[in-house]
């Protein structure tokens, strides 16, 4: 007979002794065994969760329907344009994939063979492999746009995007077809700060979703909130190619650049002749962007961009973007703040104001790092300390899941780092029983012995039940 499962549970409180990491403070020792004290407070059951990996979308409406995934609306048009790009054979594989839906990329290089990407992996198309003819019936499809100095191009009214690979003579050697979606949806975890009408940025590597979410929220502000929102689009990556801006974006308003270098002066452009309540710029990455960034934010317009990175520290540790958290310079204390501070004599400390108000660090698609408070996290990094910041996850309906929140000890103040016993258990209960109405309490607790001098901090989440 199987051994019965754990009780479902809704809230987890978790106490960790690690110690700092002596370069990024939030990345935590991998050789560090921590000693871990953890209970459960139930809040009310939760809905028996589906094991294992849903099935992959599949091109057939009906059996994805049947399994739970849709097209979203028109996207199903739109790949098919992007389609009719490739070689016929090449096209009537990629159809036939089971994950049609959820297809990212399509690769030609000149002398290789072609492949698809999906979430799953990369799927060859043919071993035949790519020539000059194959590309010519990609470029000099009528629906592609011209090439920009960038060496992308797109297909009109869509959010497709061709990118090129030249060789020295500037003759196309190989094409990347990525497909664009608009996602209704995709930033609804971002939905309270978007409200609040603070400056918001987002982080995350390339192909996480940035510019999905991004796109989502300039819809979200100009239907939703009301809000003169101009996009300032670099690559026409949100509103999509052509002169008539894709309906993803509602009734938001689009500047297009002509030339990636002007990105600074058509966002001065955007808040001098427009009077915009809100601007939303994908992908800021010089000091001069930064700059202006800066200087819309000061102006009280609402401002919502993109930065690549992976956490707020590939921020402070670039030249050319540490401006958008404020700036970092270095500080000489005195022998007495110092030994007061417990730090050396030079330390790195914020310059000015944070050019956003919160932050957040795009994990997946479905999960996020939430900064409400940029400074406060840019602080406590250059302090050597743990930044406040919540882990906020998608649920399968599309709404917030699961919210967990990350914070020191010190900012808490209702554990005894040396002894976690059922009085600790009890304060803390009672601490939060005023946020959360708790009826009872079921503690689990867990230890292990720790390799070095650790540094406590106390992490605490709630789960929100979807009904």
């Amino acid at each position: 007979m199987p051994p019965p499962p754990p009780p479902p549970l809704g809230l987890r409180l978790r106490l960790s002794l690690l110690p700092p990491h002596p370069i990024a403070p939030s990345i935590r020792h991998a050789f560090c065994s921590p000693s871990v004290v953890s209970c459960h407070l139930s809040v009310r059951p939760l809905a028996q969760r589906r094991g294992g990996r849903p099935r992959p979308l599949c091109a057939a409406r009906g059996e994805a329907e049947a399994e739970g995934f849709a097209w979203p609306d028109g996207s199903e048009e739109e790949l098919r344009r992007l389609l009719e790009l490739l070689p016929r054979e090449l096209s009537r594989r990629v159809e036939t994939h089971p994950e049609l839906p959820a297809l990212v990329e399509v690769v030609m290089d000149l002398g290789r063979p072609p492949l698809a990407r999906f979430p799953s992996g990369d799927f060859l198309l043919s071993q035949r492999p790519i020539s000059f003819d194959d590309l010519r019936h990609a470029t000099s499809h009528s629906q592609v746009g011209d090439f920009g100095a960038d060496n992308r191009a797109g297909i009109s009214r869509t959010l497709h995007r061709i990118s090129a690979i030249r060789n020295r003579k500037g003759v196309i050697v190989g094409l990347t077809c990525r497909v664009g979606r608009a996602v209704p949806g995709s930033a609804n975890l971002l939905q309270d700060l978007v409200k609040d009408g603070g400056s918001l940025l987002l982080i995350g590597p390339p192909g996480v979703g940035k510019t999905t979410v991004i796109r989502e929220i300039a819809r979200m502000l100009a239907d939703d909130y009301k809000k003169r929102v101009m996009i300032v689009d670099t690559s026409n990556e949100i509103g999509g190619d052509g002169d008539i801006p894709h309906p993803g974006i509602g009734n938001a308003r689009r500047l297009q650049v002509p030339n990636q270098d002007m990105q600074h002066k058509v966002l001065i452009e955007a808040v001098e002749n427009h009077m915009p309540q809100a601007i939303v710029i994908d992908e800021i990455g010089t000091k001069l962007e930064a700059m202006a960034a800066s200087t819309i934010a000061q102006r009280g317009i609402q401002l919502v961009a993109t930065a690549h990175g992976v956490t707020i520290e590939n921020l402070i540790m670039n030249p050319s973007l540490e401006m958008l958290v404020g700036g970092i310079q270095s500080v000489t204390l005195g022998d007495e703040e110092a030994n007061r501070r417990g730090v050396q004599k030079t330390v790195l400390e914020r310059k000015g104001p944070s050019t956003f108000t919160c932050a957040a660090e795009i994990v997946s698609k479905k999960e996020l790092r939430v900064h409400r408070s940029l400074e406060a996290t840019v602080d406590a990094l250059l302090a050597g300390k743990l930044p406040n910041f919540e882990i906020r996850k998608l649920g399968s309906k599309g709404s917030m899941q699961e919210v967990s929140v990350q914070k020191e000890q010190s900012h808490l103040g209702i554990y005894d780092a040396t002894e976690f016993g059922s009085d600790s258990l009890r304060n803390a209960r009672r601490s939060l029983d005023s946020a959360f109405s708790l009826d009872s309490a079921e503690g689990h607790i867990v230890r292990s012995p720790s390799r070095l001098p650790c540094k406590p901090f106390i992490s605490w989440s709630w789960t929100t039940v979807l009904l």
